[in-house]
């Protein structure tokens, strides 16, 4: 199971992150979809993605809404 955290500035939580001494899972990137994120594993085992909203690439924008 995966949990989807929208946040503000994900490179920002990303150094909070390092800061506590976890370690991601999934580096964090730009994705061609439009977001910015990062994966950690909680301490239950579950997958936290963690991204801030980017623009998205041309082959994905006319799936998007104004």
């Amino acid at each position: 199971m995966t949990y989807n955290f929208h946040v503000e500035d994900v490179d920002q939580e990303h150094a909070a992150i390092l800061a506590s001494g976890l370690t991601p899972t999934l580096l964090i990137e730009d994705h061609p979809w439009g977001d910015r994120g990062l994966g950690v594993l909680d301490p239950n085992g579950l997958m936290l993605y963690v991204y801030s909203d980017r623009e998205p690439s041309a082959e994905f924008k006319p799936f998007f809404k104004d």
